[in-house]
């Protein structure tokens, strides 16, 4: 028996075990995803392709060790920079925050959290340090639901604060910020789909498949654009929107080539640094 093989797995079924048990409510929800986005790529599907896709395993893994990992990794950001933010910020605008009628507060909220996340977004494209681990995103060359999550905690964990903090910092309820995690989390699902969907003048208004497999495309033309999680207006106020009507792209992924496995994914990053991996400057 090779020790040295099977060690990886081992640790990566006790990582999976070890999330299960924290969020023993992750297994029904990745029930209800599938009931809803297996007969919608295989309905409205963009491209045929199996449903038990190559790396499928390893994505779901990343479904469920990682939603514990985010969580975990935002509740440390937020006590350790969220306080002092939030003392930073002068009391008669949280109190001017907090007074808002909550449909405003909510849209308020929405705002402020887009904008912080576009920015985080945008820079994990555009630091070398970032996009190391970024990169495990836009490493998969087949869209779909499950490929929303094949991602790097660390990379989320960053680009998550970059949204939640400013939300806290200002004194934004708890219920705006619950609204905007659920309805970024569905969307963040949704916008990886196989489908094609023609949401006509709405998809500069809300996030699509469309707008998102651009994002996600090898082709330069494509190359830093569609930053925003939820509202694309935000990229075109910021010059980065490329929403082609009637098109979409013929390739996905990048260059590099991923490891195979959770875990070698997750240490991808800190591997020794090759020229594929100084891509950010016109990473898609």
């Amino acid at each position: 028996m090779n020790v040295r093989r099977l060690a990886p797995g081992c640790v990566t079924l006790a990582l999976l075990l070890i999330a299960l048990a924290v969020r023993s409510g992750l297994v029904f929800g990745l029930v209800v995803l599938t009931t809803i986005f297996v007969p919608m790529e295989r309905l409205l599907a963009l491209r045929p392709q199996r449903v038990f896709r190559r790396g499928w395993r390893t994505d779901i893994i990343h479904f469920v060790v990682n939603t514990v990992l985010l969580g975990i990794g935002l509740f440390v950001v937020v006590v350790a920079a969220g306080g002092l933010l939030h003392l930073l910020v002068p009391a008669d605008v949280r109190h001017f925050v907090a007074a808002l009628p909550v449909w405003l507060q909510i849209l308020a909220g929405f705002a402020v959290a887009e904008l912080g996340g576009y920015f985080g977004h945008r820079a994990a494209h555009r630091s070398p340090l970032l996009w190391r681990f970024h990169k495990v995103h836009h490493s998969i060359h087949q869209m779909d639901w499950l490929a929303a999550n094949h991602l790097h905690p660390i990379d989320q964990v960053f680009i998550r604060s970059c949204a939640v903090l400013p939300f806290y910092a200002l004194g934004f309820s708890r219920a705006s910020l619950g609204g905007y995690v659920v309805l970024l989390t569905f969307q963040a699902i949704f916008i990886h789909a196989n489908v094609r969907v023609g949401f006509g003048w709405l998809r500069y208004v809300i996030a699509t498949p469309h707008f998102h497999h651009w994002h996600h495309a090898d082709e330069p033309v494509a190359y830093n654009t569609n930053f925003a999680g939820v509202f694309p207006v935000v990229d075109a106020i910021f010059g980065t929107l490329h929403v082609p009507a009637g098109t979409y792209p013929e390739r996905y992924g990048i260059n590099d080539v991923e490891p195979t496995g959770y875990l070698r994914q997750l240490a991808w990053p800190f591997a020794r640094k090759r020229p594929a991996d100084a891509r950010p400057s016109t990473a898609a």
